[in-house]
């Protein structure tokens, strides 16, 4: 794969961070993100979301309904956990990406900011992209900037497809003599 991809996906990243709130400091995209099978996922669902962590004083159960309600698109079907999963782990201990599917969380948050590592993950611990981001000067689990940065991020875990995936796809897909 070329190192092309990955530049451009973190470029459009930073992008997208300057356009909303939060900050997205790092993306990874591996050479097995399928654009044409996941990228309309986060606006057409079934989503499965798992939540580690929590940076606000209540139940685990109400951040994941949180998360979920904030990502999801409109009358989303639930997603049942054998497909693609979406995992968060909110937390200043949660930035080790080779974990990006099995991440921790942990409690609270530091200075006011709220860390965080999002993975969309194709097996039980394959990361087929994660980020890490961070927002500061959220008041609590329903602020609208909080729904936004998780959405936001969100969708820069479904890269939409490139002239390189494109091409590496026609590649796959290219039976002789037609190619």
């Amino acid at each position: 794969m070329s190192r092309l991809f990955p530049l451009a996906a973190f470029g459009a990243a930073l992008l997208l961070s300057a356009c909303g709130v939060g900050t997205v400091s790092y993306v990874n995209v591996d050479s097995s993100y399928d654009p044409v099978q996941y990228a309309r996922l986060p606006f057409t669902g079934p989503l499965y979301v798992e939540v580690s962590g929590n940076p606000f004083a209540i139940p685990g159960d109400q951040l994941a309904q949180v998360v979920y309600t904030s990502i999801a698109p409109s009358n989303a079907v639930v997603g049942n956990g054998q497909g693609p999963r979406l995992h968060f782990a909110f937390g200043p201990d949660a930035s080790n990406f080779n974990l990006a599917c099995s991440a921790a969380g942990t409690t609270g948050r530091i200075n006011g900011t709220i860390s965080m590592v999002a993975a969309l993950c194709g097996g039980r611990d394959h990361a087929l992209t994660y980020l890490s981001a961070s927002i500061d000067g959220v008041t609590g689990p329903n602020d609208p900037r909080f729904r936004q940065f998780l959405r936001q991020t969100t969708v820069q875990l479904f890269p939409a497809q490139t002239d390189e995936s494109r091409d590496r796809q026609h590649d796959m897909l290219c039976i002789f003599p037609s190619c």
